[in-house]
């Protein structure tokens, strides 16, 4: 189960954040976003919680038309969810709450430049080699097929051997791309979401 290596900048940039990491939950530096996360305890079923931030993550890009749409009050209050702002006082903002003791997701918003505002929405997982299968019940395909519904055309960018290692999906004014990993080593040809990204 490998996630791609071409992943944004600002995901990428994510792993040193404390709600971000598995390894480390310390308080974030001065240069990093401060974070809001949830205790393992406080969520009852990963599934059904995986599947409720993925609907809310499309009805976001439903209401997102540009980039500039992207505010982090419009961003947390669709995704029902309270950004704080980068420690540094810079405009990015971040959230990350666990799922079960396996699972968690992170939500990125650099807000620097309206015009180039990036958003990053992942699911982590304390072990590399944790299965997909608590929130996979909305997979990659199920996710694809709601993007196109939104009037999104989708075009996979594959890599060596056929690898599908994203997909965009554009209209006009917007570009989305989601990044999916297999389930688990067993079931790696079910796709589920791991990362979306804007743009």
């Amino acid at each position: 189960m490998r996630l791609a290596a071409s992943i944004t900048p600002l995901l990428a940039a994510c792993v040193a954040l404390p709600a971000c990491s598995q390894a480390s939950m310390s308080a974030p530096s001065k240069e990093e976003p401060a974070m809001t996360t949830a205790t393992p305890s406080a969520v009852a079923s990963s599934q059904p919680e995986a599947t409720a931030v993925l609907q809310r993550m499309l009805e976001l890009i439903q209401g997102t038309h540009a980039l500039a749409d992207l505010t982090p009050a419009r961003v947390g209050q669709v995704m029902g969810v309270s950004l704080e702002r980068a420690r540094d006082g810079s405009a990015r903002y971040g959230f990350g709450a666990a799922l079960d003791s396996s699972w968690s997701y992170t939500i990125e918003l650099d807000s620097t430049s309206p015009d180039a505002a990036k958003f990053a929405f992942n699911f982590m997982s304390s072990s590399p080699d944790a299965s997909m299968s608590p929130i996979c019940q909305m997979d990659f395909d199920a996710f694809s097929r709601r993007l196109e519904a939104l009037g999104f055309t989708r075009t996979p960018y594959n890599a060596e051997h056929g690898r599908l290692v994203k997909a965009w999906f554009d209209k006009p004014g917007l570009r989305v791309s989601v990044y999916p990993q297999g389930e688990s080593d067993e079931s790696a040809e079910h796709r589920c979401v791991r990362t979306v990204t804007m743009p």
